[in-house]
């Protein structure tokens, strides 16, 4: 399950690194300043990995890992009503904190459900989940843009990705729960 959530995430994750600029430009902003929402991903998402990784410890990693993904997939909503600059970047920065938290929770989990014996090739194994999403996710988003000439699908299946990586993670987590009850 932990698989399926993150192949799943990661075809929503990647659209932002890919056509978020060119989304901009449709909207009117310079290059320039396009270009600058890629960097506002990156300042996000190291906010994100130093401040939301003890948080996380806090609430629990699993729950913290579904709220990652809900928080992406709503950082995103901002996206698709952007109207400039100032509320592209915005999402940026938001979807770049939620996106760092991801990275940084990812291995914790890992840990969490399979302990530290063979931990590099199991978190290796994951993250090929995450290269899959990162190949399907943006040319699917760019063949619907192309198919429609707007970027709203590519968001709301990108939202959509988060969402149902959320309800994945969730559910395994409610069985977790489950199994600890009943032993």
């Amino acid at each position: 399950s932990l698989y399926a959530a993150c192949l799943i995430s990661s075809i929503g994750v990647c659209v932002p690194f890919v056509h978020l600029v060119p989304a901009a430009q449709d909207l009117g902003v310079e290059q320039t300043a396009a270009a600058l929402l890629i960097a506002l991903i990156g300042a996000g998402s190291t906010l994100g990995r130093f401040f939301l990784g003890a948080f996380a410890d806090r609430i629990g990693r699993q729950q913290f890992l579904v709220a990652v993904y809900v928080g992406m997939g709503a950082a995103m909503t901002i996206w698709m009503a952007a109207s400039g600059f100032a509320s592209l970047a915005c999402f940026a920065l938001l979807f770049g904190v939620f996106y760092g938290g991801w990275v940084a929770i990812l291995p914790t989990v890992v840990m969490d459900r399979f302990g530290g014996a063979n931990v590099s090739g199991i978190i290796g194994i994951l993250y090929t989940s995450v290269a899959i999403g990162t190949l399907i996710g943006p040319s699917a988003a760019g063949f619907l843009f192309d198919v429609s000439r707007s970027y709203a699908w590519p968001i709301v299946v990108s939202i959509a990705a988060n969402i149902v990586a959320a309800g994945i993670t969730l559910r395994s987590l409610r069985e977790t729960w489950g199994e600890q009850r009943n032993p």
